[in-house]
């Protein structure tokens, strides 16, 4: 029977297996330069940070009685490295039966710091990290609000053929004051794009802020580009700042915010964040104290 589920599940050597020690080895850093150069973006062209939430974390107390919630870190996009998220969801196991202190709180405190100073190790960059314990944190702030759903846009006769980001296919109406501000906020839960290493789907919701001068972006176009995603290999940091570099290379185009939410996989979310300017970020999502909630489907 395991020589059958192995075939599909992978092998025990897959995940991690019973130890009372949390292992920091199993974090695997990535040069985020990497998939940059693939793609021709330039890390200093936005400002933004990558959100990660664990929803199975869990740990013990001295005692032996279990803590179980969700462990929420954030870190900037201007560090040279980036977890990869297997490694991070096998980090994260290493500690499901490690004693951790005598108290909820010391248990959560110790947790909490040994994350942060494992973290900030190897991605040589400040990590801020809190854990909502179930049951103890019931409010949840809207990471993002006030946007409009770009499926209202679309109509069943739309035609797309482009899945593989081959194309370009942002286009804007002109507006006849050549002078006027226009923000547009969209968002969309089509978001859907394969992992870079395993070719696993991911999917989730785009969230697209932009201010333009004298044009207005023809949201089906905007759509379409969101969708060109969808059989892209790449990691959801990168396919955040593909997108969002797209947009700032319209030259009416004067800012951008383009925030993805993608949904759990193997216990872990990846929700990265990018933007013209530090203002535009969704300020609860890269708030590490406040739980946030997300979409359906999420």
């Amino acid at each position: 029977m395991n020589d059958i589920a192995s075939k599909s599940l992978g092998s025990s050597a897959s995940y991690a297996v019973y130890t009372d020690t949390f292992d920091p080895s199993l974090l695997n850093p990535m040069p985020r330069s990497l998939a940059r150069d693939d793609w021709n973006i330039k890390a200093d062209s936005f400002v933004g940070y990558d959100t990660w939430h664990c929803h199975e974390a869990t740990f013990l107390l001295n005692s032996g009685v279990p803590v179980a919630g969700t462990l929420k870190y954030v870190y900037s996009c201007d560090s040279e490295f980036m977890v990869e998220s297997k490694s991070a969801k096998l980090y994260c196991n290493s500690f499901d039966m490690c004693k951790m202190g005598e108290t909820y709180a010391q248990a959560i405190d110790n947790y909490e710091n040994q994350i942060r100073t494992d973290l900030e190790n190897v991605l040589k960059t400040p990590v801020s990290v809190k854990f909502f314990r179930s049951g103890a944190d019931t409010s949840a702030a809207d990471p993002v609000y006030g946007y409009v759903d770009l499926t209202d846009k679309i109509h069943f006769s739309t035609e797309i053929t482009d899945y593989a980001s081959k194309e370009e296919h942002l286009k804007f109406y002109s507006l006849t004051d050549g002078e006027e501000i226009v923000e547009c906020k969209y968002f969309t839960n089509a978001l859907r794009s394969r992992c870079r290493h395993t070719k696993q789907k991911d999917t989730g919701t785009a969230y697209i802020r932009i201010v333009t001068k004298g044009c207005e972006v023809n949201p089906v176009s905007l759509f379409k580009q969101v969708v060109s995603l969808r059989e892209v290999n790449e990691f959801h940091e990168f396919c955040a700042e593909k997108l969002y570099t797209s947009i700032m290379g319209h030259p009416a185009v004067i800012d951008c915010a383009v925030t993805l939410l993608y949904a759990r996989r193997g216990s872990l979310d990846i929700n990265p964040t990018r933007a013209s300017r530090v203002e535009l970020l969704p300020s609860a999502l890269i708030n590490h104290t406040l739980y946030t909630k997300k979409a359906m489907g999420q």
